[in-house]
C-alpha cells in the first residue's frame, strides 16, 4: 500500500516488483485538529487553549512586520536545500508588486543559535537571512525562530487563511505533500510543486495551483491569481475544506483501507452457490488434511504399486474431520480418469493442473472461483505463448494439456536454458511461475499458482492449520508443497530434480516407493487419520 501512484514506480528496481500487488491509499489527517479558519467564529464556544495558541502565533509573526494586516504568503518546512525556500524569497524579493500585496512568512524549523546547527541547516538559514538583507525585506519578511510543532501548526494555517493568504510549497520533489492537505483542510489556498504527490492531490481537492518549482514566472502568476481574485480565493478555500474532509480525513482513509481488505477477503472466500452442500459443510468442519500427488507418488507406471491397497483401505476408513486431496499435474478430466481406473478413494478436493485449479467433490464438482480470481491478476496467457514460441527446444503439449492458467510444454533436459527463458519472457518473467518435472515437462503458470500455494489458499479459506497438513510427492512440481509448516513426504522413487533435497523437521524422505513410502512418512509423523 503506497501513498501515491507515483510511489509505486519507485519499487520497480526490485527483482520481485511484478510479483506484488499495489494499491495507492493516501494518508489522512485529523480533521478535528485541522479545521476551517472560520469555525471558531461561528462556534459558540472556543477552547481557551485555542485562543492562547492563536495569540502566540500572531505574536511570533507580527513582531517582524510593518503592516501585519496584509495577506500572508506562507511556507513551512525543514531548513533543507531541497525545500527550495530560496527560490520563493528570490521571487518575492525581486517583485515590488508582490511585496505590496502580501507579507512573506517562512517557518523553517526551530532554532536558538544558527551557528550551533548542523552544517546543512546552518547553510539554508544563513542564506535566507542574506537574501532578506539583499532585497531589504525588513518589515515584510517574518522568519519566526520557534513554534510548537505539535500544537500550533494548525493554528498557523488558520491565521494565514484569516489573512486571505496562500500556502506555498516549492519542494523540488514531494513524496506525498501532507502540508497540501493540512492547508486545504484549514481553508488556506495553496501554490505547490507539480513534482510528486501534490500532482495527485490538487486534481482531487481543487484547492490551489500546481507550479514548476523552478519557474519564477509561473509561481508569481499563481500567487497573483490567488491574492488578487477574491472569488478565486474563496473557491480554492471552500474546495479544500470540503474535499479534504471527504477524501483525506482519517475516517475516509480507514474506510478505504477496510474496503480494500474486505475485497481481498471476499476474493479468497468467494461465496458461491454450492456453499451449503455437504462437501462444503465437510470443509468447514475439517481441521486436518492429507494431500498426495498421483503419478509417481501414489501409483507407478507398469509396477505393482506397493502399499496402494493398504493406503486405500486407510483412506476409506479415515476419521471424520480429515480431508483427503489429490494435487496433480494432470488436468481435472485426466485426474478423474485415473481415480476410476485404479479404483482410488474419492477425494474431497482435487488440486489439478499443477495447482492452477481447485475443485471440491460432493454430489457434484464445485470449482473454487476465488482461486481462479486470485490467479487472474497480471496473467497474460496469450503473451506467454507468443514470447516462448521463439525457443526451439520448447514444444507445446497437446490441446487437452493446456488450461486457462497453465501453458504446458515438452522439452529435453540437456537443452534446458533458464537464461533463454528469462530473455524471451522479458518483464513477464516476474509475473509467471516456471515449473519443471521429470526432466521433460515444463509448465508456465501465474506467479501465484503452484500446488503449494493452492494448499495454503485452502488452509486459509477453510481455517485448516498448515501444521496439521501432510503432503506427499515425488517430483519438481511437488516441491512447493514442502515449504513452511506443512509436513512433507518425498517417496523413495523421487525424480532426479529432488535428489539433492535433504530432510528436516517438516520434510521426511521415505525409503519405500509410492504408496508404501506415503505410509512410511505418515507413520514417521504419527499422522493419524
Amino acid at each position: 500500500v503506497t501513498s501515491t501512484q507515483q510511489e509505486i514506480s519507485s519499487y520497480q528496481a526490485y527483482e520481485n516488483f511484478a510479483s506484488a500487488e499495489y494499491h495507492s491509499l493516501p494518508p489522512g489527517i485529523d480533521t478535528s485538529k485541522f479545521f476551517p479558519y472560520y469555525q471558531n467564529k461561528v462556534s459558540e464556544e472556543v477552547a481557551p487553549e485555542e485562543l492562547q495558541r492563536k495569540y502566540w502565533v500572531s505574536e511570533y509573526i507580527e513582531k517582524f512586520l510593518t503592516n501585519p494586516h496584509k495577506p500572508v504568503i506562507m511556507a513551512l518546512s525543514r531548513p533543507d536545500r531541497r525545500k527550495n525556500l530560496h527560490t520563493l524569497i528570490d521571487i518575492y524579493g525581486k517583485d515590488p508588486e508582490l511585496q505590496s500585496m502580501a507579507n512573506l512568512v517562512i517557518f523553517a524549523g526551530i532554532r536558538k543559535d544558527i551557528n550551533q546547527m548542523p552544517p546543512s541547516e546552518k547553510e539554508v538559514l544563513t542564506n535566507i537571512l542574506l537574501l532578506m538583507d539583499k532585497y531589504d525585506l525588513y518589515g515584510r519578511l517574518a522568519i519566526p525562530k520557534k513554534h510548537d510543532v505539535e500544537n500550533e501548526v494548525d493554528t498557523i494555517y488558520r491565521y494565514c487563511a484569516e489573512k486571505r493568504g496562500a500556502f506555498v510549497n516549492l519542494t523540488l520533489y514531494e513524496n506525498f505533500g501532507l502540508t497540501t492537505i493540512e492547508a486545504g483542510a484549514s481553508g488556506l489556498p495553496v501554490v505547490v510543486t507539480c513534482n510528486g504527490g501534490p500532482s495527485e492531490i490538487i486534481p482531487v481537492c481543487k484547492n490551489g495551483i500546481l507550479v514548476d518549482p523552478l519557474n519564477p514566472k509561473e509561481i508569481k502568476a499563481a500567487l497573483t491569481a490567488i491574492l488578487t481574485n477574491e472569488n478565486q480565493w474563496k473557491e480554492f478555500s471552500n474546495n479544500g475544506i470540503l474535499n479534504v474532509q471527504k477524501e483525506y480525513s482519517w475516517k475516509s482513509h480507514v474506510e478505504r483501507y477496510l474496503k480494500l481488505v474486505n475485497e481481498h477477503i471476499e476474493l479468497i472466500r468467494d461465496a458461491h452457490s454450492g456453499e451449503q452442500s455437504p462437501a462444503i459443510r465437510l470443509l468447514e468442519q475439517s481441521k486436518k488434511m492429507l494431500v498426495t500427488d498421483i503419478d509417481g507418488t501414489l501409483i507407478l507406471p507398469d509396477q505393482q504399486n506397493p502399499g496402494l491397497q493398504d493406503l486405500i483401505e486407510r483412506l476409506r476408513n479415515r476419521e471424520k474431520g480429515t480431508l483427503f486431496a489429490f494435487a496433480t499435474g494432470r488436468n481435472l478430466e485426466l485426474a478423474t480418469e485415473v481415480i476410476d481406473q485404479f479404483n482410488l478413494p474419492k477425494p474431497d478436493i482435487i488440486i489439478s493442473s499443477v495447482g492452477s485449479e481447485i475443485h471440491y467433490l460432493g454430489s457434484q464438482l464445485i470449482k473454487d472461483k476465488g482461486w481462479s480470481n486470485f490467479l487472474r491478476w497480471r496473467w497474460k496467457r496469450d503473451s506467454v505463448i507468443d514470447r516462448l514460441s521463439s525457443i526451439p527446444w520448447l514444444e507445446l503439449q497437446e490441446e487437452r494439456a493446456q488450461r486457462e492458467f497453465k501453458v504446458s510444454y515438452n522439452y529435453q533436459k540437456h537443452q534446458y536454458n533458464i537464461d533463454e527463458l528469462k530473455n524471451a519472457l522479458s518483464k513477464q518473467w516476474h509475473q509467471v511461475n516456471i515449473i519443471t518435472s521429470h526432466g521433460e515437462y515444463l509448465d508456465v503458470l501465474p506467479k501465484r499458482a503452484s500446488k503449494g500455494q493452492a494448499i495454503i489458499f485452502i488452509c486459509r479459506k477453510w481455517s485448516i492449520p498448515p501444521d496439521l497438513v501432510c503432503a506427499a510427492g515425488d517430483s519438481g512440481n511437488d516441491i512447493e508443497m514442502f515449504r513452511g509448516s506443512i509436513k512433507g513426504i518425498i517417496v523413495g522413487n523421487k525424480s532426479e530434480e529432488l535428489q539433492s533435497v535433504r530432510s528436516n523437521n517438516n520434510l521426511y524422505l521415505s525409503q519405500n516407493y509410492a504408496a508404501a513410502g506415503i505410509i512410511e512418512g505418515l507413520t514417521h509423523y504419527g499422522f493419524e487419520f
